[in-house]
């Protein structure tokens, strides 16, 4: 694993090859052209390649994912376009979208407490408690299916998440890292990225947190 994500004030984590950093804030030219970029060295393009049609619908469509997932409160967003390990030509987009909660938790050990009593009835959640090297945290995985028209066809996509849930060494935050993905073929391949992904947070030294 490589392409260390810029690192927040509390906690840094490494993503696998392949993602790319999906900007935040207002929608600029510049930004999607930055993104063009990122689009274009991560398909192994030729450095020159101008920004077609298909290129910019691609970079708005990411640039459009960053801002939505901002404006859920999201501080970090992250996608990736991989190939499938069970059929080769099938794609399957993954995202990272990081979050920081606030939490009134007295000790990491009630603020996990607390969100397995909330998760374990939560209809249709799965819940695991796992221990990462960042500490305790809990581990949610969830499916919703969204139907929209294509002429006359109702098509289901079905939206899967797996999220982990760890509580700030002084429990006064919760971050909260989801891993998403529409490929239900490929969601137990995608699971054990995930799982890969939440193994590689770290918390900063007390010493060097702002």
């Amino acid at each position: 694993m490589n392409d260390t994500t810029p690192e927040p004030p509390r906690y840094s984590l490494v993503l696998p090859e392949g993602f790319i950093e999906l900007p935040t804030g207002e929608p600029t030219e510049e930004k999607l052209r930055t993104l063009a970029s990122a689009v274009i060295t991560r398909f192994g393009l030729p450095a020159d390649t101008e920004m077609d049609q298909s290129l910019a619908a691609t970079a708005t469509m990411l640039m459009t994912l960053g801002a939505s997932a901002e404006a859920g409160g999201a501080h970090y967003t992250a996608s990736a376009v991989f190939r499938s390990a069970q059929q080769a030509q099938r794609p399957l987009m993954v995202m990272v979208t990081c979050f920081l909660v606030g939490s009134e938790h007295g000790s990491r050990r009630t603020a996990i407490a607390a969100l397995e009593q909330y998760y374990n009835n939560e209809p249709g959640t799965e819940v695991e408690l796992v221990e990462l090297p960042s500490g305790e945290a809990v581990v949610t995985r969830t499916a919703s299916t969204n139907e929209f028209e294509v002429g006359e066809e109702t098509v289901g996509v079905t939206n899967h998440a797996i999220t982990a849930w760890i509580p700030t060494p002084s429990a006064t935050e919760l971050l909260s890292v989801s891993v998403t993905s529409n490929n239900t073929e490929d969601w137990d391949d995608i699971v054990d990225l995930a799982h890969g992904i939440f193994e590689t947070i770290e918390w900063s030294a007390p010493a060097d947190r702002q």
